[in-house]
């Protein structure tokens, strides 16, 4: 309502900047001069990239320009503001629109370099196009309810400017891994949501075969941890996507079926799954708390992961009575 109308008169809308005729356009501008809106907040740039991946609307030459040359000022921001535009960024159907936008900017050289190095690096999935298309591609096709995944397809090839050797990038999951960890820091993203992501990408390559025995696919789930694993399935999916590949290609659908399976017969695959604990082997075998004892319970569920039939009670005793005459002899 303006200013002095009466409560019963018809609201007038006022609109000095043009903002309706914009938003029927599709357009996302500043009001007024672009560098002088840059320079009082330079959150204001990650802002707008995030805004064009949400609502699907193009930022106006005179802004984008103004966003390149502004770039730099992003350095002084928080990490905690940048991981809430970057959060809201990730939630909307394409994050790429925002993405591609940020990289041509410079606007991600500064926020995040790592990801900024994928430009450029050449990779044989998509012809013509290179690791930052891959990965723009990867984040479009994650989920939309699954954040965690949509973060990890983010992150997931962030390691392989710097394994990059004769067109290959060995171990680059190890390093993206750590490299992921150390950028989220600098974000301030929740320990418990980096933790996840960091498993995530550290274990997204595998080469599954009909051949894997079920003993391998328990010691799979254990590996990865029944919490994370269908994410993985996840993000291993938006990887083949984003390679322009079948979401189920390499088996991935037969291995879902067979983890499901594992998961449907309640197979013990860690400690707290055994039918014995500390305090049994500590009262039936006399011993004492400490590194040996972890030692037998690791190798106890490591014997019950291959094979669920010794999960009994008297079973389990015994086994650990001939661990303990084997490391006294």
């Amino acid at each position: 309502m303006a200013w002095g109308a009466s409560p019963g008169d018809k609201p007038t809308l006022l609109d000095p900047a043009g903002g309706v005729a914009d938003c029927a356009a599709g357009i996302i501008r500043t009001v007024g001069d672009p560098d002088a809106r840059f320079g009082e907040d330079a959150l204001r740039m990650v802002r707008a990239v995030r805004l064009a991946a949400e609502l699907d609307f193009t930022i106006e030459p005179a802004t984008l320009d103004a966003i390149g040359r502004n770039a730099r000022l992003a350095r002084h921001l928080s990490g905690e503001r940048i991981a809430a535009e970057l959060d809201r960024l990730l939630a909307a159907p394409r994050p790429s629109l925002g993405l591609r936008s940020a990289e041509a900017t410079g606007l991600l050289t500064v926020i995040a370099p790592e990801l900024a190095a994928q430009r450029g690096v050449p990779q044989d999935k998509i012809p013509g196009e290179d690791l930052w298309d891959h990965t723009c591609r990867t984040v479009d096709a994650a989920t939309l309810d699954r954040p965690i995944v949509r973060l990890a397809a983010l992150l997931h090839d962030i390691g392989k400017p710097a394994t990059a050797a004769d067109g290959r990038f060995i171990g680059h999951e190890l390093v993206g891994a750590e490299m992921a960890g150390d950028l989220m820091r600098r974000l301030r993203i929740p320990r418990a949501t980096a933790e996840r992501v960091v498993t995530l990408i550290r274990e997204h390559m595998w080469n599954y075969e009909p051949a894997w025995t079920d003993t391998a696919v328990r010691r799979f789930i254990r590996k990865v941890g029944i919490e994370a694993i269908d994410e993985l399935f996840g993000l291993r999916a938006a990887d083949s996507v984003g390679s322009g590949l079948d979401p189920d290609a390499g088996g991935l659908a037969d291995l879902r079926a067979r983890v499901e399976e594992q998961l449907a017969a309640s197979v013990a695959l860690d400690r707290g799954d055994l039918v014995v604990d500390g305090d049994d082997l500590i009262a039936e075998l006399g011993l004492e708390p400490g590194p040996r004892l972890g030692r037998i319970l690791d190798e106890l569920t490591e014997r019950v992961v291959a094979d669920p039939g010794l999960n009994e009670r008297p079973t389990l005793l015994l086994l650990a009575q001939g661990m303990l005459a084997e490391s006294a002899s």
